[in-house]
């Protein structure tokens, strides 16, 4: 197929969209999110705290901490009466939920910072190592020493052996510079907080998943807890997400991304958090 023709193809399908209507027209569709591919942000700051303020939000503090009350007191399946809704528990799973969504935001953030910040040690390691918690915790493991890489242990435990032996033989020509020890004392505390903010988010999914047995019982049971509490924070509680049609549900979680005028014919459309459970993956 030659490129006009793939042109073309994507005109069509893109009209075709634009004509089709979802079921249930009277229910307003789930948003589905613009992720950019790249966000413009102000990396030239100091300090991480210049960008990334979650960590130190009021909010943040608040939620963790009600988090570690509800933990401690765990309410059994015989005091749950009435509404779920009215339990003043709720309240704090969806704010939890909510939470989790700002934490991979800034996530993205802090990763964008540590990697203009590090590509002047180490330009080569961001197409070396793509995931972001992982090249974060590659680079709090480096530093200004890139000879490391050899039997180290840590690194063993974050990349896979044949990633660490290219890292290896790529650290030894890089063409990068000493970092100062002011340089690298920033680094090291945003790797601290992108790290601290990622354990904070699995104790969040932990809690909330531990709760969907008494929220959702059926459909924890069926697509499991974390699918559950995901799309239920994205609907915006159980009772919105119980009267929402069926059509919209497998909405929930989708991504657009903005491909900047590339081919959208491998990107799959309407594929949220229940395309990606375990029920539908593990399907013939």
């Amino acid at each position: 197929m030659s490129l006009a023709d793939e042109l073309l193809a994507d005109l069509e399908e893109a009209a075709e969209e634009e004509e089709g209507g979802s079921y249930g027209e009277e229910e307003e569709e789930p948003a589905i999110e613009d992720v950019q591919e790249e966000t413009q942000l102000d990396l030239s700051g100091d300090s991480v705290k210049t960008i990334a303020k979650l960590w130190d939000s009021k909010m943040f503090a608040e939620i963790m901490m009600k988090i570690e009350e509800y933990i401690s007191k765990q309410a059994k399946a015989s005091e749950v009466m009435g509404p779920v809704e009215a339990a003043p528990e709720y309240r704090v799973i969806v704010d939890a939920n909510n939470l989790t969504v700002e934490i991979e935001n800034e996530l993205n953030i802090i990763h964008k910072f540590i990697r203009d910040k590090y590509s002047k040690r180490f330009p080569e390691l961001e197409s070396l190592v793509p995931n972001a918690l992982d090249y974060i915790r590659t680079v709090k493991e480096l530093g200004n020493s890139l000879d490391k890489c050899k039997n180290n242990e840590n690194l063993q435990q974050i990349l896979t052996n044949a990633t660490i032996m290219v890292v290896s033989v790529t650290a030894s020509t890089t063409q990068g510079q000493q970092l100062s020890e002011e340089e690298l004392e920033r680094l090291e505390e945003a790797c601290d907080m992108a790290l601290e903010l990622n354990a904070s988010k699995h104790r969040i999914y932990e809690y909330v998943e531990s709760r969907m047995s008494f929220i959702a019982p059926n459909l924890s049971i069926i697509i499991g807890a974390s699918t559950a509490a995901k799309i239920m924070g994205v609907a915006g509680g159980l009772t919105n997400l119980s009267k929402m049609p069926a059509c919209n549900i497998m909405l929930l979680g989708a991504q657009r991304k903005t491909l900047s005028g590339f081919s959208s014919t491998s990107v799959l459309p309407h594929t949220g958090y229940i395309y990606h459970s375990d029920i539908v993956q593990s399907l013939p």
